[in-house]
């Protein structure tokens, strides 16, 4: 236990008196510039970052790395990982910045037909009163503006889960027609509400220019109208309420295929740098030429923290001084250990 503290402290001091060394001298630029250049080759190659490229290379990875003078070194590396969570921004953007195009044709109707406006001159009180007790029923329906809404969502979902790789084509395209039914149902209805209104526009125009003259005389047409819109009513209702049903559902899937996607991806991310330490603790080359009370920052790009205040994703910055890095070259340290002696913040 008392030779392992008097070689702890050995080195200790040995290191300390090679930095005040290696500071006094001056730094042979040329040769730190060939380090970082053969270093960023074998980091690009040891992280698989020259493998498996796609077309341009638009999923490889690169590091690029400068030394600054009385500061140290630099590295820059852009990771696919920071390519895979782009995917997720993506595809939730699309459901965020998409604003509802389908009208409430129940709202339409109202717009249309105000009676105080179109009708006011009316001499006929009983159709009138009629005619605005339609109005006001329509006026406390929402069930299609609800299914527009309901259907957007679920839409929205279903693109989500499918940019998450949580759906196969065949389950996107039959949740696809099962959503496209709803629609096609919906639509009949509200192409029958579109045909009651112009109904109702006719009979109700007639009414008021040439009124019955006797009071008592059937109202058979109110009744009809009457008895259509609730039919419609009934019917529309039932076929909302699957559609919320669905949305809900799969809102819900969404939801936990994200999390398990970001989970995931955080223990990518975690396994990504414990190999880049490896990396650096078993290379016993890497950075010679640097002094030893100089730093070594790692800036991984796109892997930072989520932050409100930055415009995308931020960066991550892992910085440790080239003291610690040669402690854990020559085995005093593990990567592990190393990793936690980093500072790490995100920008």
């Amino acid at each position: 236990m008392h030779s392992k503290t008097f070689l702890e402290v050995l080195s200790v001091v040995f290191f300390a008196y090679i930095a005040a060394y290696s500071h006094a001298q001056e730094v042979d630029l040329l040769r730190i510039k060939d380090e970082l250049n053969a270093v960023s080759m074998r980091l690009e190659e040891k992280l698989g970052f020259r493998e498996g490229a796609a077309l341009f290379g638009l999923n490889r990875g690169t590091v690029n790395a400068v030394y600054l003078y009385g500061q140290g070194v630099l590295l820059e590396i852009r990771t696919p990982l920071a390519n895979e969570r782009n995917r997720l921004q993506l595809a939730s953007l699309h459901s965020t910045m998409q604003t509802l195009q389908n009208e409430n044709p129940f709202e339409q109707f109202l717009l249309r037909n105000s009676v105080s406006e179109d009708f006011s001159g009316a001499d006929d009180e009983n159709v009138s009163s009629f005619y605005q007790g339609v109005l006001g029923r329509i006026e406390t329906i929402d069930s299609t503006l609800s299914f527009s809404r309901a259907i957007q969502q679920a839409q929205d979902s279903m693109r989500l889960l499918r940019a998450l790789e949580n759906i196969d084509d065949a389950g996107y395209e039959e949740l696809r027609a099962e959503l496209q039914g709803l629609k096609s149902d919906m639509d009949k209805n509200t192409s029958a509400l579109a045909q009651l209104e112009e109904e109702m526009q006719v009979w109700f125009g007639t009414e008021i220019k040439f009124p019955r003259e006797k009071k008592d005389e059937s109202n058979a047409p109110e009744r009809d109208f009457d008895r259509r819109l609730s039919t419609l009513i009934e019917t529309i209702e039932p076929i909302k309420e699957l559609a919320v049903e669905k949305a809900e559902q799969l809102k819900e899937r969404a939801q936990i295929a994200k999390q398990d996607h970001i989970t995931k991806w955080e223990g990518s991310v975690l396994e990504f740098e414990m190999n880049l330490y490896r990396y650096v603790c078993d290379s016993r080359l890497f950075l010679q030429s640097v002094p030893l009370d100089e730093n070594v920052t790692f800036l991984l790009k796109g892997l930072g923290e989520e932050s409100e205040s930055l415009a995308g994703h931020s960066d991550k910055l892992h910085v440790l001084t080239n003291l610690d890095v040669k402690e854990c070259q020559t085995a005093n340290i593990d990567p592990s250990e190393l990793l936690e002696l980093a500072y790490q913040y995100s920008l």
